[in-house]
């Protein structure tokens, strides 16, 4: 007879990970909104494209996915620090 998912050890580091996580996950959100907010302005401000800052943004939004995985129980590996940091394909025509 096996145990409850409760009884498993597993399951509350688990459940501390996720927690860790979704802490985590708030501040990365708020990151992100402060890169898009900050892109946003450069653009709207000058033709320059801000090159750098756009490639933090889909790195971020890469690092989020990889949260959401995690908390979605779509995988059981758990994000950076425990995985590299996502990585983007860059276009160098900007």
């Amino acid at each position: 007879m096996s145990k409850p998912g409760y009884a498993d050890q597993g399951f509350w580091f688990r459940m501390i990970f996720m927690l860790l996580y979704w802490v985590i996950l708030n501040i990365a959100v708020t990151v992100f909104g402060f890169l898009l907010v900050l892109v946003s302005l450069i653009k709207l401000g000058s033709k320059h494209e801000p090159h750098t800052l756009s490639v933090w943004l889909k790195k971020m939004s890469g690092f989020i996915k990889q949260i959401f995985s995690f908390l979605s129980y779509e995988t059981q590996e758990k994000p950076f620090p425990f995985q590299p940091w996502p990585q983007v394909d860059v276009d160098e025509q900007a």
